[in-house]
């Protein structure tokens, strides 16, 4: 059943609608007489609607305000809405659909041009909905399969770029030679890691690491992109330095006080190892570029130690998980 918001201060369009759209022709109506009532009931309703129906000359906030209200609410960003108006003032219905509107449906109202729209309307609607739950599943889909250690998967992380963007925006910077520093952040641990815990609490693990970078380097005009194997690469434009000791001490006290263990099922967080990529402070945006991409293939294995000290982060990760049955 089609669920449908009808908003008009005529009591006669509304006495109209309610006597074409029945409950036997499969619809749900509910009437409101002002844009003030009708998001006082969306609000208020138990359910999301199908669609609108928004009579534009509404008085106090109009219909084209209304829906500009609707449209601002995240869950009716493609609810189908229909205007409803007798003007032929072409520059209304324009504002109209710059605020959002679907369609609209010309007064007097007749029964099958009505009809016809609300049809259109309900068939726009079971197609977003049916592309909600597609995106949805497919969402749950790529967060559950467990990618390759070594891929660098996209972090759902503001702020954060990926290799590509970064190696875009320094090919698009002016011919010349620029101050800045590129580096390299590598997590130890995470192979065992990855190895050891559910793909979505290693995702969750890459992205806690992330978003601690990206704190760590505040006031830094920075790019950050996850590469793969637990390694970031990152660069700074400017003048000023970067203290990559400083960064790794920054880095290592975030995670010592924000690391969630139980997403991330991990219950220590890694260390993390920070180097310079080339030992140049000038570079142009090309040769960064390169070096960069260079870094990214080329990234040298942890060393044995390393390999070793995974082993006994998951042999305290199993201790761990032991202590709490």
């Amino acid at each position: 059943m089609m669920h449908i918001l009808a908003v008009d201060d005529d009591p006669v369009i509304l006495d109209l609608l309610r006597g074409s759209l029945t409950e036997e022709k499969n619809y749900k109506l509910t009437c409101a007489a002002s844009a003030e009532d009708a998001l006082d009931i969306v609000r208020e309703a138990p359910r999301l609607f199908d669609c609108f129906l928004v009579d534009i000359m509404l008085p106090g906030v109009d219909g084209i305000e209304m829906c500009e209200m609707i449209r601002a609410c995240a869950a009716y960003r493609s609810t189908p809405i229909l205007m409803m108006t007798a003007s032929r003032e072409a520059g209304l219905m324009q504002r109209a659909f710059f605020a959002g509107a679907t369609d609209y449906i010309s007064k007097p109202l007749e029964g099958v041009e009505l009809g016809a729209r609300i049809n259109s309307a309900g068939l726009l609607n079971a197609s977003l909905l049916r592309e909600r739950e597609a995106q949805h599943t497919l969402g749950e889909l790529t967060a559950l399969v467990k990618v390759r250690f070594e891929e660098a998967f996209k972090l759902d992380v503001p702020g954060m770029s990926n290799l590509l963007q970064m190696e875009n925006h320094l090919l698009r910077l002016q011919t010349g030679c620029y101050a800045m520093n590129l580096f390299s952040i590598e997590a130890q641990g995470m192979k065992a890691a990855h190895a050891n815990v559910s793909a979505p609490a290693f995702r969750n693990a890459i992205e806690q690491l992330a978003e601690i970078t990206l704190d760590s380097l505040n006031g830094f005009a920075a790019h950050v992109a996850y590469v793969g194997s637990g390694r970031f690469l990152g660069l700074t434009i400017g003048r000023r330095r970067l203290d990559l000791n400083k960064l790794r001490r920054d880095m290592t006290e975030d995670l010592k006080r924000n690391w969630d263990e139980e997403t991330s099922q991990m219950p220590t967080p890694p260390k993390v190892r920070i180097g310079s990529v080339g030992n140049q402070r000038y570079w142009s945006g090309m040769s960064a570029s390169e070096k960069l991409r260079e870094s990214s293939i080329k990234a040298a294995p942890f060393e044995e130690s390393v390999e070793e000290e995974e082993s006994n982060l998951f042999a305290k990760f199993e201790n761990y998980v032991d202590s709490r049955d």
